[in-house]
């Protein structure tokens, strides 16, 4: 080469390196990462452009030629999101030991988001919806303890549960048992697997006596009347007070995997987030016959307005609706209290405070005593009840009011109560023109309004002021009353005539009767049988009845309910269980 070319390609070098180091590389960032999803909708994917690795062109001998400057590269972070972003979605899988509702959800997910897809398993997918895992938590599902319902053992402890799981002596649906496998590991021996639909009939078949444990666990929405919720180390799922961070069942479901996605997930998530959700539950009590005369009254006197509820008020005080069927008419001419006036049939004014003490809300008007002190005292009554915001059915100051339903809404459940007397007396019953109870006639305009309400999406509960019957026993023409309002849609058919307490039955169509509750204010103590007495809780949730708790009582000093021991408890479910239509 001479030695003017060698100069020439020197001074070429020179000014392209010189033109290197004085052009600045652009500072513009270049985005990365998930976009941010539309509220309501689908997330947007706008695609980014990626850098391209571009080589100076040949320079040609004489010729000055612009060459770009390099882009800077990706560092290996930015180039991960880049990719889950555009090219590569995300796989999720929902794995066995997560309730089957999130299936579909995660499905939908993959379906209207273009980041993810439906994976094929839990170790091959970038985030699993699982049970008790990862600190993703997308919901918190509520599990119950459950027997079938004539079974006398009302609770057990988490350890019995846990042996009871190792010793496989539990009947569970096989995604409960994968999410027990989780929560508690491997048993010693595999629990009985049924499909869902046999599960409640499988438990019923099993059971050769009243104290036997057949137990399952079950999430609490799948609950149903012919199952009996026990508790679990004292609480349970379907009690008012329930804390579902102390308890023992309540199962987190968690999402795990790739960060970046997990976060997406948490973020577009629609799917559930719990199957026990308080402001979908309605609690309703409903009791047996009430009244404040005789020794009731006198005790009243006595020691205090609240005496005779010590006990059972707090329970109807927890509850959103309490019932009483208040048989007797408050007057302001009725006498002083007299325990052994058999005539004195009537409540004084100043007494009727027990009522909102108690908590109640309903009053049924079935009863056969109502006009015992007159029509006008029946009147007054009605009075007063509007005047404390009490509502009613089964009576009314005229016969189209009695033959009314009641139509309630709480917590989004549609409640309707109707009830009527088909004993009288005729005095007792509303005409035209006359106030009193509903008469039943031939049942056919009661089991008509059922089957209008329970089509109009209403939990209907029917109560019946049947013939009263001391015995635990059922009349034949009882059983056909009842069952005639529970086969024409009622959720559940209440004996509020009893001062004795009577069996139960369920219909095939899944209705609850309870024949006779017992007494919830009267004197009457005679027999064992005229002391018991139950309270029912009726849980709804989401428009069902799920399930019924039974509190039991003892009357004593001729006034007041306390609750039983374990011992009278026993003895009660065992009479009362004997004589149930099972």
């Amino acid at each position: 080469m001479n030695q003017h070319l060698s100069r020439f390609f020197l001074g070429f070098a020179l000014l392209w390196l010189a033109a290197c180091q004085g052009n600045t590389p652009s500072t513009t960032p270049i985005a990365f990462g998930l976009p941010t999803p539309i509220p309501g909708g689908a997330a947007t994917v706008e695609t980014p452009i990626l850098p391209t690795a571009t080589l100076p062109p040949t320079a040609t001998i004489g010729t000055q030629t612009a060459v770009p400057t390099p882009l800077p590269t990706p560092n290996a972070t930015t180039a991960t999101a880049a990719t889950a972003a555009t090219a590569v979605p995300w796989t999720i899988f929902v794995a066995a030991d997560a309730p089957p509702e999130f299936h579909p959800a995660a499905a939908n997910l993959a379906a209207h988001d273009g980041r993810f897809r439906a994976g094929d398993s839990a170790a091959t997918s970038d985030v699993v919806i699982t049970t008790l895992a990862g600190d993703a938590a997308l919901a918190a599902w509520v599990y119950a303890v459950a027997a079938p319902f004539p079974t006398i053992p009302d609770g057990l402890s988490l350890e019995d549960l846990q042996a009871a799981w190792q010793t496989g002596q539990l009947t569970l649906t096989a995604d409960v048992n994968a999410t027990l496998r989780t929560l508690w590991g491997e048993p010693e021996q595999t629990a009985v697997i049924v499909p869902a639909a046999e599960l409640v009939d499988s438990l019923w078949a099993a059971q050769t006596g009243y104290d036997d444990l057949h137990l399952t666990v079950l999430p609490f929405d799948q609950l149903e009347p012919r199952l009996k919720v026990l508790r679990l180390d004292g609480a349970a799922p379907i009690t008012p007070d329930f804390d579902p961070a102390t308890y023992g069942l309540t199962v987190a479901v968690s999402v795990t995997g790739d960060e970046a996605a997990v976060t997406a997930v948490r973020d577009l998530w629609d799917g559930p987030t719990g199957n026990r959700d308080p402001a979908f539950i309605t609690t309703i009590a409903m009791t047996g016959p009430a009244g404040m005369r005789r020794a009731v009254a006198d005790r009243m006197e006595k020691y205090g307005h609240t005496y005779p509820a010590e006990e059972t008020g707090p329970v109807l005080q927890a509850v959103d609706i309490a019932h009483m069927s208040n048989e007797n008419a408050f007057a302001p001419d009725c006498p002083p209290a007299d325990p052994y006036d058999s005539d004195n049939v009537c409540n004084r004014d100043e007494y009727v405070d027990l009522m909102p003490w108690m908590g109640i809300d309903v009053v049924e008007l079935t009863g056969n005593h109502l006009n015992d002190w007159g029509a006008w005292a029946m009147l007054h009554t009605l009075d007063l009840y509007d005047e404390l915001g009490f509502h009613i059915f089964g009576g009314g100051r005229n016969l189209a009011e009695a033959q009314e339903p009641l139509l309630l809404q709480h917590n989004g459940n549609k409640i309707a109560f109707v009830g009527c007397n088909p004993v009288g007396p005729y005095l007792g019953w509303a005409r035209a023109d006359y106030p009193g109870a509903a008469p039943c006639d031939d049942y056919g305009l009661i089991t008509g309004q059922i089957r209008q309400l329970a089509d109009e999406g209403y939990t209907v509960i029917a109560t019946l002021q049947y013939l009263e019957d001391y015995q635990y026993a059922v009349l034949p023409e009882q059983h056909a009353a009842f069952r005639a309002l529970a086969d024409a849609g009622a959720a559940a058919v209440s004996g509020s005539h009893a001062h004795h307490p009577q069996g139960f039955a369920f219909r095939p169509n899944g209705s609850f009767i309870h024949y006779g509750l017992g007494n919830l204010l009267s004197d009457q103590m005679w027999t064992l049988g005229a002391r018991q007495t139950f309270i029912d809780t009726y849980v709804v949730y989401n428009g069902r009845l799920l399930s019924v708790d039974l509190w039991t009582g003892l009357t004593e000093d001729y006034a007041r309910q306390r609750l039983m021991t374990a011992v009278e408890r026993r003895d009660l479910l065992q009479a009362v269980f004997d004589a149930s239509d099972w």
